[in-house]
């Protein structure tokens, strides 16, 4: 059972290497055997559309979502950046309005907007998680070689290592959102979150005979970029990037979102129309210039933004891009 569903993904990975393929013959082989797992892991509350041709449409796969912080040292929470993000005649208000930079409230408001996020773009595709049960904590998980770390203000070290789970009503997957450090996410933490994923949540949520068919990282570039791209050298990222790239986690294949002049490059999928319609999303308002805030992302994250967050339909001038490539590793 697992093992069928872990070859497809293997078939599909080897057979698209190279940047002018995709992963459509994963559509076209679904069953309805139980599903295997494959695990998305970004750190910030907004980062998932950076793998989403990878992730949607997948009705074949068990989809675990892997948030390893919980965005807390945006500048937007802090009052003034608050007032220049958000507009409240455009888009929906945070909830709750976060109260200061590494405040309980602000990372209550990403989480909450990450969460809508997936709750909203299951109204486009109904394989994806997005209709969760209440959230339930985990018990502490053992941390042996105390690696976790959050620094926030000050260089005082907050330990969090319960985990946050929301799992999908219709069995289409799970969100777990982690507490790490928004800012300052360690290699070693990462590797410690993927594989508590690993050996306590998959087993949790798909079962004990689980197959992970694959592991799949949000997207960065290196310092000093590549040409042609844009640059993204976010350490939480970074860090994401490394580790995927270093560590065989024994779980299938293992890639990350990059840029097409990464020389590291193998896959290159595309983001369905649909899909970057109900992410992105505005209406004009009548006799002005400015638009409402629609889409699963711009309406949720717009609170992050100046404006709104921008979609590049081709090519990748843009954070978010409908064109997107990957390096794989490990299949």
């Amino acid at each position: 059972m697992s093992l069928h569903r872990a070859v497809k993904w293997f078939v599909a990975v080897t057979l698209i290497v190279g940047v002018t393929a995709s992963l459509g013959a994963i559509a076209q082989a679904r069953t309805t055997i139980e599903p295997s797992a494959v695990i998305f892991v970004g750190p910030h509350p907004d980062d998932e559309f950076q793998y989403w041709s990878l992730f949607e449409n997948r009705a074949d796969v068990y989809s675990v979502v892997v948030l390893l912080t919980r965005g807390e040292q945006t500048g937007f929470c802090a009052p003034e950046g608050f007032e220049a993000g958000w507009q409240p005649d455009l888009e929906p208000a945070p909830e709750p309005i976060p109260e200061a930079k590494y405040s309980e409230a602000c990372a209550e408001a990403r989480v909450n907007s990450f969460v809508q996020y997936f709750s909203d773009m299951v109204q486009e595709d109904e394989t994806i998680p997005g209709r969760f049960a209440d959230p339930v904590t985990s018990a502490p998980l053992p941390d042996p070689n105390g690696v976790v770390c959050r620094i926030d203000e000050t260089d005082e070290c907050t330990v969090s290592t319960t985990v946050d789970v929301y799992r999908d009503l219709d069995d289409r997957g799970a969100l777990l959102v982690f507490d790490l450090g928004d800012g300052d996410l360690s290699d070693a933490e990462v590797e410690w979150a993927l594989r508590a994923t690993l050996d306590t949540f998959v087993p949790e949520l798909v079962g004990d005979d689980a197959t992970i068919a694959g592991i799949v990282g949000s997207y960065s570039t290196p310092e000093g970029g590549y040409a042609g791209c844009f640059a993204y050298p976010h350490p939480d990222h970074i860090a994401i990037d490394t580790v995927l790239w270093a560590t065989d986690f024994g779980a299938g294949f293992q890639a990350a979102a990059t840029c097409a002049t990464d020389p590291r490059r193998q896959l290159f999928d595309r983001v369905s129309d649909a899909a970057t319609a109900a992410a992105f999303a505005t209406e004009p308002v009548e006799n002005s210039d400015d638009v409402y805030r629609t889409g699963a992302h711009t309406a949720n994250y717009g609170w992050l933004h100046a404006t709104y967050y921008p979609v590049a339909s081709h090519g990748e001038s843009e954070l978010f891009r409908q064109d997107q490539t990957f390096w794989v590793r490990y299949w």
